[in-house]
Parts: structure tokens; sequence; C-alpha cells
């Protein structure tokens, strides 16, 4: 079957590609290689989103917004919250079994195409165009074409094998971003962690106390280095960062920190999976024994994959940089915002390293052509941007934002019979607008949280 558009990966950005393009009249193949839509906030549990807001307003709407409400209208999220720790503007809490079904939901009501437990295994080209996919299934490979291709994978790795040009890491060395392994704790006392960082805020980011019905904290630095000291704690992390859950009494904990291992080689990535399971009983053994409120808890998930923060850069028409985000860069392409801050986990220590203030920056267009095969786009954390950049850009909202403006671009060009390389911005920024997203920093509007 000939589609118009095939999107490749069943994340955030991926799903509101799927989406988007579909609304813009594609016809749509959604390809996923698990059982489950969600990517990392359902497979490796990475919540809360952050965020949809800068300081003075909204940033990111349309169908990311679209996806909140619905969570909140059923009771899943309590919707967009100021950040307690103080890190960004806002996050948006929700519950996972919550998400899994909404994003069902709405693929089903869009009608898109799905193909689950399917993995694209190669690329056949030709006149520097993709013709078709290769994609493995229980009942062996099987084809799949389109006019027009998005890569949502994460890892660019639809872009790795049709030869598009990429960078790994970091330059200079290649190191990523560490793998984190979160999992959820139930039936924790939520008082005792409010009275400890009351009684205690040096030992929390920013000396920030908590003043909101909501939860999260960054800090603990002090019960860390005692744990360590004593051989307790061996996790190359220096902080316990935690937030509350939909549900009362229960938080999702990301402490742990896989150093060292690739997220694109199966080997590598199986002994991130063992280690990481290994840092979760660690990590637990802590809270409980270090942790105030920790006493009586238990674990109640666990991911079905560890959370990959970094592999594959793929080069584009633009990169971005660090200094377009710290100079709050505009751009006449634009077709995102973001304003979450560079956000780095070293990868070869313990520490975390931000560029300080919240930034708000346009992200290009640009980023989202490839140099390589014509007819494909990519969207998600693998679209040109430096290391630096990246570590802003990769999270949830920002990605919904981009997978949005990868489906109005692959939609276009689809049915327009034309390459998007040469798709007329205005036309673009047109429907983006239709399709109630924010893209420029003039148009954010007055803050509003609950």
């Amino acid at each position: 079957m000939k589609y118009d558009v095939i999107i490749c990966g069943g994340g955030p950005s991926g799903i509101c590609a799927a989406v988007s393009a579909k609304r813009n009249q594609a016809k749509v193949l959604l390809i996923e290689t698990s059982g489950l839509l969600g990517g990392a906030n359902v497979l490796s549990l990475v919540g809360p989103l952050m965020t949809f807001h800068n300081l003075e307003g909204q940033i990111i709407k349309g169908i990311g917004e679209e996806i909140v409400s619905r969570l909140v209208a059923k009771g899943y999220s309590s919707g967009h919250r100021p950040d307690p720790i103080g890190f960004c503007a806002s996050v948006t809490p929700f519950d996972v079994e919550g998400l899994k079904e909404v994003y069902f939901d709405l693929i089903r009501e869009e009608k898109i195409d799905l193909l689950l437990h399917a993995a694209v295994c190669d690329v056949l080209t030709g006149d520097d165009e993709i013709t078709a996919l290769k994609i493995a299934t229980k009942s062996g490979i099987v084809e799949a074409a389109a006019k027009i291709y998005i890569d949502a994978t994460g890892d660019g790795d639809v872009a790795a094998f049709s030869g598009c040009e990429y960078f790994f890491g970091r330059r200079g060395d290649n190191l990523t971003q560490p793998m984190t392994m979160l999992f959820t704790v139930a039936n924790i006392d939520f008082s005792r962690l409010r009275e400890y960082q009351k009684q205690h805020p040096e030992d929390f980011y920013n000396g920030k106390t908590a003043t909101l019905d909501y939860l999260g904290l960054s800090g603990f630095f002090r019960k860390i280095e005692e744990a360590r000291r004593l051989g307790d704690f061996n996790i190359p992390r220096d902080r316990v960062l935690l937030f509350e859950n939909v549900i009362r009494g229960e938080a999702t904990i990301n402490i742990s920190r896989v150093l060292n291992y690739s997220g694109v080689d199966p080997f590598a990535l199986t002994q991130a999976e063992i280690e990481g399971r290994k840092q979760i009983k660690e990590a637990f053994n802590f809270l409980k024994k270090y942790i105030p409120g920790f006493e009586n808890s238990f674990i109640t998930k666990t991911p079905y994959q560890i959370g990959v923060r970094e592999t594959r850069h793929i080069l584009g028409a633009y990169l971005l940089q660090k200094d377009d985000i710290i100079s709050e860069r505009s751009f006449a392409d634009a077709i995102a915002l973001s304003a979450f801050p560079i956000d780095i986990h070293s990868p070869d220590g313990s520490s975390l390293d931000t560029a300080g203030q919240i930034k708000t920056y346009e992200i290009p267009l640009g980023v989202m052509i490839p140099r390589g095969p014509s007819n494909l786009i990519v969207t998600g954390r693998a679209v040109s941007a430096t290391h630096e950049a990246s570590a802003s850009l990769r999270v949830t909202p920002t990605v919904m934002a981009l997978g949005q403006a990868a489906g109005v671009l692959a939609a276009y060009s689809a049915l327009k019979g034309i390459l998007p390389v040469n798709a007329e911005y205005p036309e673009i920024a047109k429907l983006l607008k239709k399709g109630h997203a924010v893209f420029k920093k003039e148009d954010v509007s007055n803050r509003k949280f609950p």
C-alpha cells in the first residue's frame, strides 16, 4: 500500500507528526517498534512533561496542548503547574496508563494506520530519494512506501540507514549524556519530605523550599555524600530528583546514571539495561535507609526500557547551536519554540551542567531537513542540533511541537508533489497557525496555571 506520509517512531514527536499530517489531508502510516505508543514517557517512565511555558506565557500549544487537555479531562493529569524545583517554568504531571489510553484514542479517532511491533531495518533509495522502507516484523521483512518519510525514532535510525550525515554525542569524544532508568515508588510520606526540605533548604537545588501542593525535589546532596562515604551509594549521581505523580503518595524517582554505553549498539544497550536495574535496587535501598518519608515505601513500577537522552544528531540544513539558545535567537523560518534550559547530564561524571537562566528561542525549519534523501524529514531529539543545544530541545513538549511542524511540512510536500526543502515557509506557517501552534516569540500568550 502506498502512503503520502510514513512516520517511523510512535513517541510524542511521531504521534504529533502523524496527527498533524492526517489533519492536513495526508494518508498516513505510523510505525512503532514496541507494542505501545508514547515513547520515553510511557516506555521509560519519563515525567513530568517539561515545559509548555516560559516565564511570560505558554509557548507550546497545538496538538501537544490538546493531549494535555484530554489527560486533564479524564483525570489523568492536574494540568500545567509551576515547576516546584524552579529549574524551568512549568511541569505537567501525568498518569502513564492514562497517557497510553489518550494516545491510542487519538490515533484511532484520526483513522491513522498503525503498525506496532515493527522496526525499520533498512531503507531503499534511488535518485536521491527514499523509495521504500524495509520493516522487520514477526512475519518477516515487509516493505512500505510513501511520498514523504518522517524519522521520529529519536535515534535517527531511518536517516542513518539512508546515508544521512550525522555525528554522535558531543564533538571531540563522541560521548553522550548518560542513560537513566527511572522507577515509581508508592506509600511515601510526603509530609516528612517537606519538613526535611523546610529544615535543610541548603541541601536542595537553589536552596528551594517547597511551598506548593505539588512536590518536586532536586537535592539531598549531603545525604548522598554521607551514603557514598559509608559505601551505601556508588551511583555516579550527585542528587535525588523526584516528582510527585498524579496518584497520591507516589513519585517517579530519577537517580540512576548509566555511563559510557551507546544507545544504538544493541549489545551495549543490553548491558545498560542490566546496569540500570542494578542501580534501581541500590538507589531504592539508599532511599529507604537515608531519606525521611521512604521508610514504608515500595516500588510499584519499573520501565519497559532504559531512558536514552542522546545518540545521533542528524546534520541538516541548519545546525542549532548553544549560542542560538543563549542569545534567544529568532529565525525567519521558525517552526517551534522552546524554553527548557540547557541541561547536560555529564557524559563522564556525576554533575549537571546548565546554562543558568531560562531562555526562549525559536527553532528553524532547517533543523528537520537532513543532508541526505530529499524526501526525508527528521523530528524529535535527533534533529540537527549540537550536543549542547540538543540538551535543551530534547524534552517532550518541544519535540511535540517539532512533530506537529514535521507533519505539516510532510503533508504539504506530499500533496503538492514537491520536496520538503522547496516548501514555501509562509504556507507552512499558515498551516501551523491553523493547527493552533505557537512558533514565534511575539505570539506567546499570557501565562495560565491552575
